[in-house]
């Protein structure tokens, strides 16, 4: 897709009320996203570049917003609210996605809800020895953690045969908190299916073996209770342990924090509220539009772009 039309003529209001339109189930996020982008628009018509805009473009004007002295929360959610706007625009064949390589920004780390930077989550995996057998069990929980935003709950309930194929897609079936079954899933990126596959041959199951291993996915290592199922609390000592051991000693980072690193880093990546939210198993928009504040299934490849952020 070229520039030959002019960014005028995709602002206007039949426009934005289709964009309106595509957040419909997210009517606070709409609100939110359209005041953005109208002072987006306001910014835009005094530049000279107004009527191509280009990557550099978006660019300037986040720089412009942290000049004016927008605080970080604020300027990641007008980037986040135009990174979706042009996704938007490149999908309907108005406008090229010249907001696509452009990082929404940092945020403030003294929210009470803490979570790392990609790099960040890097530096914790890289620091468990994958030699041992535990070291191999907590490195494809905290992979699992980090990527899927399972809740520690889900994690420990995880069975093998919980590993499956749902339609062309590889996912791993959850049962969620209140749920009595695993009744909900999330998508499996080839790379955690990788990790959790190497994790598993060590308690000799194969890949031809998950579908009928009805064993617990992530069990105990110790001498008092191996081979039962982790519990939550066995869950949380593991992540702070990790944490710790890459250098993220403070009370802020706990287990949880793994799950509101998903979620920032899906928002962070382009995804929408709707995406995210999906991810998360979050049964109200409301409480993904938390991610937005604090920021400023198949088919759904938000956890693949999570895994490509860390691992690529």
């Amino acid at each position: 897709m070229t520039n030959d039309i002019t960014l005028a003529q995709t602002l206007d209001g039949a426009t934005l009320d289709s964009f309106l339109l595509y957040l419909e189930d997210m009517p606070n996020t709409a609100k939110t996203y359209k005041s953005c982008i109208k002072r987006f628009k306001l910014w835009l018509k005094d530049q000279p570049d107004a009527q191509q805009p280009t990557t550099n473009t978006v660019r300037r004007y986040k720089e412009d917003l942290t000049k004016r002295g927008y605080k970080p929360n604020t300027v990641h959610l007008y980037m986040v609210a135009i990174k979706q706007w042009f996704k938007l625009l490149e999908s309907i064949g108005k406008y090229p996605n010249i907001a696509q390589y452009v990082k929404s920004g940092k945020v403030n780390r003294k929210s009470p809800k803490s979570y790392f930077e990609a790099a960040q989550v890097k530096e914790i995996l890289d620091q468990i020895d994958q030699t041992t057998q535990a070291g191999k069990r907590d490195y494809a929980l905290l992979v699992l953690l980090f990527t899927c935003g399972l809740r520690t709950i889900e994690a420990s309930r995880a069975k093998v045969k919980d590993i499956t194929i749902l339609g062309a897609s590889r996912v791993l079936l959850v049962q969620g908190k209140g749920k009595a079954d695993a009744s909900d899933y999330v998508p499996l990126p080839d790379h955690v299916y990788t990790v959790l596959t190497d994790y598993l041959t060590t308690h000799g199951i194969d890949a031809k073996d998950i579908p009928a291993c009805t064993e617990p996915l992530f069990t105990s290592t110790s001498n008092r209770s191996k081979g039962q199922t982790l519990s939550t609390r066995s869950i949380s000592k593991i992540c702070k342990t990790r944490f710790i051991k890459a250098g993220f000693n403070d009370p802020k980072w706990t287990a949880h924090s793994t799950r509101h690193t998903a979620g920032i880093l899906s928002l962070e990546l382009g995804h929408s509220q709707r995406d995210t939210q999906l991810m998360l198993r979050h049964a109200s928009g409301d409480t993904t539009n938390i991610y937005l504040h604090q920021i400023g299934k198949l088919g759904n490849s938000a956890t693949a772009d999570i895994s490509k952020a860390i691992f690529d």
